[in-house]
């Protein structure tokens, strides 16, 4: 775990290491996925009287849901996601299929499933700007905190590296097109917050990953 700012914290936990993140907003605190064991980190994190109104889903791959249903029971947060869950989208589908089963991921609730089109989320008072970028999971999206030069990017960009676009749905193509033309023409100075490993900026990955 580590502290970004004043304004965003960083949970790493579950199976695969994935990042789940507390943002502060204009009104009340904001969570962009939920791995394993996030629920009770917030309990730690949530200053006292704070309220958790939203959830933002960059993509409902298990590693980044399994802590959903426990977040949602805790704090009866609003759950935003390009598309409804699905257990297809999950991969536990495709675990029972080819894998033996072994995922175990709770049924949620989505709240607000806003599909491709994408645009603008009010969530926490404050501005949300969303880019859907198909590739690795077919409703992956990139939220931008308007005002902010954050990205929360889920694994659509790595450090080095995109998302694996082995998966039902995946297209190297797609993935490499969608941030191409969503995220690169940003402001470089952006931070790219990733659903795995450490942050880095588009500036970063423009000039060094070998992706793009």
């Amino acid at each position: 775990m580590r502290a970004m700012s004043a304004d965003i914290q960083v949970y790493t936990g579950g199976p695969c290491a994935c990042n789940g993140y507390l943002v502060r907003c204009n009104e009340g605190y904001v969570a962009i996925d939920a791995p394993l064991g996030f629920a009770a980190w917030v309990a730690k994190k949530l200053p006292e009287g704070a309220q958790l109104t939203d959830l933002l889903i960059t993509h409902q791959h298990f590693d980044h849901v399994q802590g959903v249903a426990g977040l949602v029971a805790a704090y009866n947060c609003r759950v935003h996601a390009c598309m409804p869950y699905s257990r297809e989208l999950t991969l536990e589908d495709l675990a029972a299929r080819s894998w033996g089963g072994g995922l175990d991921v709770e049924p949620f609730r989505v709240d607000n499933a806003f599909g491709s089109a994408c645009g603008t989320l009010n969530c926490g008072g404050s501005e949300w700007k969303v880019y859907h970028i198909p590739g690795h999971s077919p409703d992956g999206v990139t939220y931008e905190l308007a005002g902010s030069e954050q990205l929360f990017c889920g694994d659509i960009l790595f450090a080095g590296a995109v998302g694996r676009t082995d998966f039902p749905g995946g297209s190297m193509a797609a993935l490499i097109r969608g941030i191409r033309e969503k995220l690169l023409p940003l402001p470089h100075t952006y931070e790219v917050n990733s659903g795995h490993g450490p942050s880095t900026t588009l500036g970063e990955e423009t000039l060094n990953n070998p992706y793009l």
